[in-house]
């Protein structure tokens, strides 16, 4: 069997690994392996545990609907959803820190939300909208509310 010659190896198939893969590439690596050791139901990090939900800035369903693979046109003439704007965010992260997060940390996490999401999705990570967790059934339609996305999870990615 020849062996493979890799410019960066990525251990661990997380938020954090995908981006550092993704970023070696877009650096100008030429052979990048990220691997997971875990199971394949478990792949995918802190992720997996977390039903993978993760809170992005969006403007309404139309600005989500590009980066999802989950829904068809006759589901989403179903969804309601409203904006999850750079204030909701930050109430939602004053509140679940109890006001302790750095203020520069919390402002590039928030303002580059939505940019990051997009820059994941178009480097592959599949988002899925959480329907199980983030919506509820309400007269025949679905009510998101939380601005937050599940993601599938990448076993091992060749880039």
């Amino acid at each position: 069997m020849p062996q493979q010659v890799y410019d960066v190896i990525v251990v661990g198939s997380g938020n954090a690994g995908f981006s550092a893969a993704v970023s070696a590439k877009e650096a100008g690596a030429s052979h990048v392996l990220l691997v997971e050791k875990s199971p394949e139901s478990w792949a995918g990090g802190n992720s997996t545990f977390t039903a993978g939900a993760f809170r992005t800035v969006f403007h309404g369903l139309d600005d989500v609907l590009p980066l999802v693979c989950n829904v068809s046109d006759d589901m989403a003439s179903k969804i309601d959803m409203e904006p999850y704007l750079e204030a909701d965010f930050r109430r939602d992260l004053d509140k679940v820190t109890s006001n302790r997060s750095d203020p520069a940390l919390a402002d590039v996490l928030i303002k580059e939300s939505r940019e990051t999401t997009k820059w994941l999705a178009k480097n592959g990570i599949r988002f899925v909208l959480s329907f199980n967790r983030q919506a509820y059934e309400i007269n025949g339609r679905q009510k998101f509310w939380g601005g937050t996305f599940a993601r599938h999870c990448l076993y091992c990615y060749q880039f």
